[in-house]
């Protein structure tokens, strides 16, 4: 059973445009969903990684409110495929949207995320302080899972499917393809068919820049579809012209005693030495992490 916070089903309202100002927050009657957490609410605190050249990187942190509701991330941001900076954003929730704000400016909104008719994030839009890092985002849905994402870039769109098996696990995200790029990039991964495990969350590829805006939805818990049912045993990422940017085998995978993901290998797949080591730092009904109420 997956338990990545899916807030999106809770916060179905009706239309409503966001002007590129700074939005206010609603409180927690506003919201839908007014229900109290499960007991056994288990979110991701932390997401990290190392090898002989970076001893420690944490890709995201998250600090939520006691409905599971991210308050707070520090994201990194990707370009060329890795990891170069990050930044700090306080999540501010309305009936129809989240927006992520400057944590070190609380009046610079950077980007707006809203909810379609069916409760699941439909766009991303620049809020009244853009950053070049986050571009314009729509998506897509085939009932319950992701189909697709098309990012806009100096008026240019790239669209990319999410495609995946029998059993409910991702295997591969798709470019389309363009007249720059006809042999269009993709990502694939491979798992044990004949292995489970309960709240699993990978993250080990390389990202392209234009992807940095579903990253930080990734972070704070959207999209659980896309993490998988079985154990992740591989991921290949191909980018534009075939050209083979990463391809690493997955192993060494460790449960805690509930069965969550907390640490995996990625290894050569020609000499199955590791290469990196990744941590999932799980945090249920953690007072540290699990705040009070933080809406204003």
């Amino acid at each position: 059973m997956k338990r990545s916070i899916c807030y999106v089903t809770l916060l179905a309202g009706t239309v409503f445009a966001f002007s590129c100002q700074k939005v206010n927050s609603v409180s927690g009657d506003e919201v839908a969903d007014k229900k109290k957490p499960k007991k056994d609410l288990c979110l991701i605190n932390s997401f990290s990684y190392s090898n002989t050249n970076i001893p420690t990187q944490t890709l995201f942190t998250n600090h939520y409110d006691l409905n599971g509701r991210a308050l707070q991330v520090d994201a990194a941001l990707f370009s060329g495929g890795s990891p170069l900076s990050s930044i700090a954003l306080s999540v501010t929730w309305t009936t129809n949207g989240i927006a992520f704000i400057d944590a070190n400016a609380s009046q610079d909104t950077i980007l707006i995320a809203t909810f379609g008719k069916k409760g699941r994030i439909d766009k991303i839009v620049a809020g009244n302080k853009p950053n070049s890092q986050f571009l314009p985002t729509t998506f897509t849905y085939d009932k319950n899972q992701l189909e697709s994402m098309t990012t806009t870039l100096a008026g240019k769109t790239e669209t990319s499917n999410f495609k995946f098996d029998n059993k409910g696990n991702l295997t591969s995200i798709e470019d389309l393809p363009t007249a720059s790029v006809p042999v269009p990039g993709k990502v694939e991964y491979q798992y044990a068919t004949n292995e489970k495990a309960g709240d699993q969350f990978y993250f080990d590829e390389p990202r392209k820049f234009s992807w940095n805006s579903f990253s930080l939805l990734q972070y704070i818990g959207f999209f659980p579809e896309l993490q998988p049912n079985n154990l992740r045993t591989s991921t290949k990422v191909t980018w534009g012209n075939n050209y083979v940017a990463y391809y690493m085998k997955i192993g060494n995978h460790q449960m805690d005693p509930q069965g969550k993901l907390v640490s995996y290998d990625v290894m050569s797949p020609t000499s199955g030495q590791t290469v990196s080591h990744y941590n999932i730092n799980w945090s249920c009904n953690n007072g540290t992490v699990v705040q009070a109420q933080g809406l204003n």
